[in-house]
């Protein structure tokens, strides 16, 4: 029985300003669900999609902040911290003010990962948004400080158990 985030304890992962690291998709879903009971209002888990769209905007940008890769710009294996920074210490917005959407820390989504069953293009309808589906390995995005420059792409998407928790 899991009682807090698996990393919650180690200095390395646990400054106030830094992303929470070594949550499920499931306690991510269920910090999901008690934000919306303290305040009222609606949160839930980015689709895939809505998470592609942030770091690449209308112009398809390859990063988020643009092209090419800058290993000063980003949290990746590249820029060799080998761990998570707190977030917007980089100068990676995107034109439209998001910061950290490559490296740092991988962003579970509530899409399915299913190359299989759910090809592109990217229907909302198809059933990979269904968050019923408990045994359904979920999409990553954004690559974390421990990937290289590949993974960190906009349009990069992994998938992983939704048990999973790493760092």
């Amino acid at each position: 029985i899991y009682r807090q985030p698996e990393y919650w304890e180690d200095v390395n992962f646990n400054t106030p300003a830094q992303p929470v690291v070594g949550v499920t998709w499931f306690e991510a879903r269920a910090y999901c669900a008690w934000l919306c009971a303290q305040t009222d209002q609606t949160y839930q888990l980015p689709s895939e999609v809505e998470v592609e769209a942030a770091g690449r905007g209308t112009a398809g940008r390859e990063y988020p902040y643009g092209s090419p890769f800058d290993a000063a710009r980003s949290n990746t294996f590249e820029s060799h911290i080998r761990r998570t920074t707190p977030v917007g210490i980089f100068d990676n917005a995107t034109p439209e003010g998001a910061f950290d959407l490559t490296g740092n820390a991988y962003t579970w989504t509530r899409s399915v990962y299913d190359p299989e069953r759910f090809k592109y293009p990217y229907r909302p309808d198809d059933g990979r948004e269904a968050a019923d589906d408990a045994d359904a390995r979920r999409v990553l995005r954004g690559g974390s400080w421990n990937s290289n420059l590949v993974i960190a792409r906009a349009a990069v998407r992994n998938g992983d158990d939704p048990n999973d928790r790493f760092n």
